[in-house]
């Protein structure tokens, strides 16, 4: 089974090579392809090295993100490779119903089509949006086809109501495209910046990102069973010899990262206590108002029911003293040919 596994994954790749939107904006290159790879071969290495998979049983074992991972760097960072393409002026500009040309390289058999497309309208909070439009699609059916060593163009349609708001600039969208392959599937994902829009400032109460108890719970779990091996790999590629290794990867393939300066900013918060919340009209009152509630109203309700041979019923002046429920028993009606008694004063 393994065997077979690693057999169909020497047999399939496909790689964005560009990807251009609004004509005169910079393009796009898929996340961690690396143009000094050679286009002209179909051998695991080098040629199938930058090729993405991007496996949703992956994605939900948090072994990767949402753009998957190369066989040559692992897991794509998207958020780093998002501000390394802006720092590179390498990111490609969109409109709402815009559309974008994809360049799909097909290394060989399993790097056909179709392609589907989606979007991550936050960039990089791993919440797909919405899926996309593709026209004139990679020829192939399940991921398969005899083309080899070939470059395709795609369209990708981006909708009406775009709504870019992420990265540093607030305005930034990850497109992700990748195709039915079973030993995929295979693709990629891309930054796109969206200029019909402003810019947002994020605060962390407009963050809406959530997931459900079962996932969190689920999630704790998995991590816990994977730590020690996570560990025991960080100490491995960390090692003398896998620095080695990497050093000379990038010596080969010329790896450089442009990087930018970024200001120091200080977000404009609303200082002191929160206030109180405003007083319902049946709370907060301990007294017994035999009048409006909460109030704050001298409610006098004085009972004037005195009769001929007796003394009259106390009357209740039942005050709220400015909401706090004090109850002031006021003097008592005198009856008819009654004795008025004084109240007392709670």
């Amino acid at each position: 089974f393994v065997s077979s596994s690693l057999l169909a994954l020497a047999h399939g790749h496909a790689v964005i090579l560009n990807a251009q939107g609004e004509d005169g904006s910079p393009a796009s290159v898929g996340f961690q392809v690396d143009p000094e790879i050679a286009r002209n071969c179909t051998t695991i290495n080098p040629c199938q090295q930058d090729a993405t998979l991007i496996r949703d049983a992956e994605i939900q074992a948090n072994v990767v993100n949402q753009c998957g991972r190369t066989e040559l760097s692992g897991n794509i960072d998207v958020g780093e490779n998002t501000e390394n393409a802006l720092s590179a002026g390498a990111v490609t500009q969109v409109r709402a119903g815009g559309e974008i040309t994809v360049t799909i390289h097909q290394v060989n058999a399993d790097g056909a089509g179709p392609y589907v497309c989606d979007l991550d309208e936050s960039s990089n909070a791993n919440q797909i949006s919405q899926n996309l439009t593709v026209l004139n699609n990679v020829p192939g059916s399940n991921g398969l086809s005899q083309a080899k060593e070939q470059q395709f163009n795609i369209t990708v349609v981006m909708p009406d109501d775009l709504n870019c708001f992420g990265a540093s600039t607030g305005n930034i969208c990850t497109v992700r495209c990748r195709n039915n392959a079973l030993a995929g599937p295979f693709g990629g994902c891309f930054a796109v910046q969206q200029v019909d829009t402003e810019e947002k400032t994020n605060s962390p109460q407009q963050i809406t990102t959530a997931k459900t108890l079962k996932e969190v719970t689920d999630q704790v779990a998995q991590n816990q069973a994977d730590f020690p091996d996570a560990v025991q790999a960080n100490q491995n590629a960390g090692s003398d010899d896998a620095e080695q290794n990497r050093a000379a990867v990038d010596a080969i393939l010329g790896n450089t990262i442009v990087t930018s300066a970024f200001s120091q900013e200080t977000p404009t918060v609303s200082l002191g206590r929160q206030p109180d919340a405003t007083q319902t009209p049946d709370a907060g009152n301990g007294g017994n108002n035999n009048g409006n509630n909460g109030n704050g109203n001298d409610n006098n309700n004085n009972n004037n029911n005195g009769n001929d041979n007796g003394t009259g019923n106390n009357g209740n002046n039942n005050g709220n003293n400015n909401g706090n429920g004090n109850n002031n028993n006021g003097d008592n009606a005198t009856g008819n040919d009654g004795t008025a008694n004084n109240g007392n004063t709670g």
